[in-house]
């Protein structure tokens, strides 16, 4: 019977073995991930940028300075977390999938508070793109939350 067990074992780990490694549907996330990062990383030094060189003089002229301040120190925060969670992801760091869902979670909760200032103020016309923001975002968590909750490869993968 021991012998029975030791050779089920080997199996056991060579499917697991299979399992290990950013491969299968975990390509698609950490394509997003590097690309996500650039893009909003490039977005905020455009954005710094153009806030600088008073650009958003607007934006003052129309009152809601603030808020905008308030929208980019959180698109700051969630780039960060972003960088955070991209770096733990491709490091294979063992807290990556709860920082992942995290992500996911503060970004619909952001988006949804942006589109909650936007509708509060005269900056209406940007509500329909944070409105597909949202969709698209609630529909990225609905897809990867689960996956990276229940997938064998993601537990198999994860466990720096």
């Amino acid at each position: 019977m021991a012998e029975q067990i030791e050779q089920e074992e080997p199996s056991v780990q060579a499917k697991d073995e299979k399992l290990v490694g950013i491969r299968g549907w975990l390509i698609l996330p950490a394509i997003g991930f590097v690309l996500g990062t650039l893009i909003r990383v490039s977005t905020l030094i455009v954005d710094i940028g153009a806030y600088s060189t008073g650009m958003y003089s607007d934006v003052a002229r129309a009152g809601i300075d603030e808020i905008y301040t308030l929208e980019f120190i959180i698109s700051l925060s969630l780039t960060g977390l972003l960088i955070y969670a991209t770096i733990l992801f491709l490091k294979k760091k063992k807290n990556a999938p709860k920082v992942i869902i995290a992500l996911h979670i503060a970004s619909i909760v952001a988006l949804y508070v942006f589109l909650v200032f936007e509708l509060d103020t005269e900056a209406k016309m940007f509500a329909v793109e944070i409105v597909i923001q949202l969709v698209n975002s609630v529909i990225a968590a609905v897809i990867w939350i689960p996956y990276f909750v229940v997938s064998k490869r993601v537990k198999a993968t994860f466990v720096n």
